[in-house]
């Protein structure tokens, strides 16, 4: 049964991890104007969400950075642990 708790009701991964499998940890920001504009959305989520901050950014459709980790023996190893995530080392990335 899927959540209902803000943020939580589309997690995908529902089983137990075993050495040598591969996941992805994929935070994510979307805005999309149909989800964003509902007012019944927007009254469920009044409490959590600034929604005259998050309209400073309506130029930003969405962003992920995600993280690949194998899962080991003895816990897990992030593939991805050299790449940037930090706000400047990703735009300087961008812009090559």
């Amino acid at each position: 049964e899927r959540s209902d708790r803000f943020g939580l009701g589309f997690l995908r991964l529902d089983r137990l991890l075993e050495p040598g499998m591969l996941v992805t940890i994929e935070p994510g920001f979307y805005q999309v104007p149909g989800i964003l504009n509902d007012p019944e959305r927007r009254s469920t989520y009044k409490d959590v969400v600034d929604w005259d901050r998050l309209a400073q950014f309506d130029d930003v459709r969405g962003i992920r950075i995600e993280d690949d980790v194998l899962v080991t023996e003895t816990g897990a190893e992030i593939l991805t642990a050299g790449l940037p995530t930090d706000l400047e080392a990703v735009e300087d990335l961008v812009r090559g």
